[in-house]
């Protein structure tokens, strides 16, 4: 039994550091998102505090298995299972109001387009200019919205102008990523999931082998 509670040791702290890097991944996206579009910062920080947590708990978990320690691996199945609901709450509302989602962001392209500084030059760097070269676009709903289309309005491959206006492309984008996510957060929730049964099994195995030393004493 000794061995099966090492397997179930190495199993847990492999789930838990693949957990922990789930949660450096998922950091390293909102500092992206920080430092490309400055007008999401919110749902950024939103996204870079799911990702400490995450992290956070893995090592909390990691702990109680190499330590071997039976409480502290129940408190990670507990602080699991607690996020595991929170999780499926935050997917639900999400999802039930993904058009009133796609309205505010429509208005934050509204305050992207109109943060602009005027005259609009060829050397554009505002945050507008940062989607054009991203998404391959240019202007609001084309290129006659500018007087002149700035450099970030041409492609950088073939130096051809994007003719897509910006506005339907970032909201495709947006409504296009909604299944990415859905799919990302299931699969964390699987990960949480396996992390704690195994963190379960090996509290009650880390038990049960106290309790036979106790009996069995050589």
């Amino acid at each position: 039994m000794a061995c099966s509670t090492y397997a179930l040791k190495v199993l847990a702290l492999l789930w838990d550091i693949m957990y922990a890097l789930f949660g450096l991944v998922v950091i390293g996206v909102g500092v992206h998102i920080i430092y490309k579009f400055e007008h999401f910062n919110t749902a950024a920080f939103v996204i870079i505090g799911l990702g400490v947590i995450v992290v956070l708990t893995a090592l909390f978990g990691s702990l109680g298995a190499a330590r071997e320690s039976s409480s502290v691996s129940k408190t990670f199945v507990a602080i699991l299972v607690i996020l595991i609901l929170l999780e499926i709450l935050v997917v639900g509302f999400l999802w039930v109001f993904q058009t009133s989602l796609l309205i505010n962001v429509n208005k934050t392209f509204d305050e992207l387009w109109n943060d602009q500084p005027v005259p609009i030059k060829p050397g554009n760097q505002s945050q507008i200019a940062s989607l054009e070269r991203w998404l391959d676009c240019c202007g609001n709903v084309g290129p006659n919205d500018y007087l002149l289309p700035p450099n970030s309005c041409y492609n950088s491959e073939t130096d051809k102008m994007n003719l897509d206006g910006c506005r339907q492309k970032f909201l495709n984008f947006i409504a296009e990523r909604w299944t990415s996510f859905n799919f990302v957060s299931l699969l964390l929730v699987v990960v949480q999931i396996i992390c704690a049964l195994l963190a379960y099994v090996l509290a009650n195995s880390i038990v049960n082998r106290w309790r036979r030393s106790k009996y069995y004493q050589k």
